[in-house]
């Protein structure tokens, strides 16, 4: 056993040895996740307690790139202490997901255990971490892993509750689904085939077991804030099961339901995807193969209601199904156990272990883990120039980057970081959703930025100028107001819009940052009034 994990926390080592560390931010929403888990070191770090929702304006004031009430609060709540023992950096955020994926492949080692021997568990636990979707969403901070690890194991204490019996077994299953919700809601999709899996096992007779209501009482009560926090504040996930304007396939269409189907090659590769053909063949056609009617169900109502409920929803994104790879996982390590069973009895295992292997450290040596530089060094540079207690503007597509590399790669905490968008433009989580604009002339915007305090500009070139305000933003950066200092290349390893910023110093006298600016949040549907923290 000892082994087995010590093999899976060296692929979980390796995914992060290969990760981007160092402010090279990719998605736009993993820096959100670093900064969220700042924040809550910060708030324990400062505890005010007399207006925590104070705190929180106040520090988005500074740093307005957080969204610590968008999304479920979990994986915050744990990296916080993280960030407080070992600093705050891009490097921790990213560890923290590390661990996830350890406990990813452990939880897929103790899931397998229901239908192989440990030799086989382990290879499946590889297989796991070596699929292409699981190894780039493991390498960015994000919440698909974390999320999915506390999924797995849920569903690990539900067979051992199935298998068992026992009270402590479905106390723990409870607690899991509980976590693995509040780190990303999409987890319940998987609920139902968590609950049809007892269900099968213990006949309806269950419902009339006290402890079960006890279970679900529990879990009602631990769902209740998250609900709250969904409904007040997470319209925009809400939004996105029911009508988004740029869906990439509507539920209306035939598109929209084969649209994973389509993607499980890029999710999982094809030599597992082939192998898990061949072992779901073999499940359908071999009943010794399948661990109990409870385990049969589990695996084929997981696909399916997830795959369902995946379809229905008209946001459409390939991370949203690594939910899809548990069975996927399983039925390739069978399928894996049907290629080498012309081999000796005692080298089937130790040959299927060195071919999840060998695809494993394929995935982690030559899969593209998405990457874009030059944000951290623009923080840096904007850091150096700017005048003692003033503000930074940013205008361009990557402000979680910036804002983040603001926070962590400068040391001067005495700035306050503001957005061009949020100054001039109105933006419900992202601009295909609808966008407003204020009405400033080109003068009124120089106006504002003096008086706000704003003393070094970084702007990616012609970011949104086909608004009529941010064309006029750039319009003030070309005039005499501002002296063009220093040209930065956007590299990234694979195709992006931005290419280039531009640092700017203002002309004027440097005047301290105004810390009292209204900030409009669509994406919560408020407007803020935020005072950033003096130095």
């Amino acid at each position: 056993m000892a082994a087995c994990l010590a093999i899976i926390a060296a692929l979980a080592l390796g995914l992060f040895l290969t990760s981007p560390v160092d402010g090279r931010f990719w998605w736009s929403d993993a820096p959100r996740h670093g900064l969220n888990g700042i924040f809550v070191a910060e708030l324990l770090r400062a505890a005010p307690f007399g207006d925590p929702v104070g705190f929180a304006y106040n520090f988005y004031a500074q740093y307005p790139a957080l969204t610590i009430l968008f999304y479920p609060p979990l994986f915050y709540l744990l990296s916080a202490p993280a960030f407080l023992l070992l600093g705050e950096s891009h490097a921790v955020a990213q560890g923290m997901v590390a661990l996830h994926l350890l406990a990813l492949g452990a939880g897929i080692f103790a899931l397998a255990r229901f239908w192989f021997d440990r030799w086989f568990a382990l290879a499946c636990a590889m297989l796991m971490l070596a699929l292409p979707e699981i190894a780039l969403w493991g390498r960015q901070v994000m919440l698909e892993i974390p999320a999915l690890a506390l999924l797995v194991w849920a569903s690990v204490f539900v067979l051992r509750f199935v298998e068992g019996g026992r009270t402590i077994s479905l106390l723990a299953a409870t607690l899991f689904a509980l976590a693995a919700l509040y780190t990303k809601i999409s987890m319940a999709f998987a609920m139902p085939a968590l609950a049809g899996a007892m269900l099968v096992a213990h006949g309806w007779r269950l419902l009339l077991q006290g402890r079960l209501w006890a279970a679900g009482l529990l879990g009602g009560l631990g769902l209740a804030p998250l609900v709250f926090l969904t409904l007040r504040f997470g319209q925009a996930n809400v939004q996105s099961v029911v009508s988004i304007a740029d869906t990439p396939a509507s539920r209306n269409t035939i598109a929209g339901w084969v649209w994973y189907v389509e993607r499980l090659p890029g999710m999982a590769g094809w030599p597992a995807l082939a192998l898990a053909g061949i072992g779901l063949a073999a499940w359908l056609a071999r009943p010794g193969l399948r661990a109990g009617r409870a385990g049969t169900l589990l695996l084929a109502a997981w696909m399916l209601v997830c795959y369902l409920a995946l379809s229905f929803i008209e946001l459409k994104e390939a991370r949203h199904g690594v939910i899809l790879l548990v069975p996927v996982a399983i039925w390739a390590a069978m399928g894996l156990r049907v290629i080498v069973s012309p081999a000796p009895a005692a080298l089937r295992g130790p040959v299927a272990v060195a071919l999840a292997l060998a695809l494993a450290l394929w995935t982690i040596a030559f899969a593209t883990v998405p990457e874009v530089t030059g944000y951290r060094d623009a923080a840096r540079i904007a850091a150096t120039e700017a005048a003692p207690r003033s503000a930074v503007l940013f205008s361009g597509m990557r402000d979680g980057s910036f804002v983040f590399n603001m926070r962590t790669a400068t040391g001067r905490p005495d700035l306050m970081t503001v957005r061009a968008d949020k100054l001039l433009l109105s933006v419900a989580v992202r601009r295909e959703l609808g966008v407003g604009q204020t009405s400033y002339t080109d003068e009124q915007i120089r106006d504002l930025l003096r008086d706000i305090g704003v003393s070094v500009v970084v702007a990616q070139r012609d970011f949104w100028v086909d608004l009529d305000q941010m064309a006029a933003l750039q319009r003030v950066l070309d005039g005499p107001d501002f002296e063009e200092i220093r040209r930065l290349p956007v590299v990234a390893n694979l195709p992006v819009e931005d290419r280039e910023l531009r640092i700017y110093r203002a002309r004027w006298e440097p005047r301290p940052a105004r810390r009292d600016i209204a900030i409009d949040l669509p994406i919560i549907g408020r407007r803020v009034q935020g005072r950033a923290a003096e130095p």
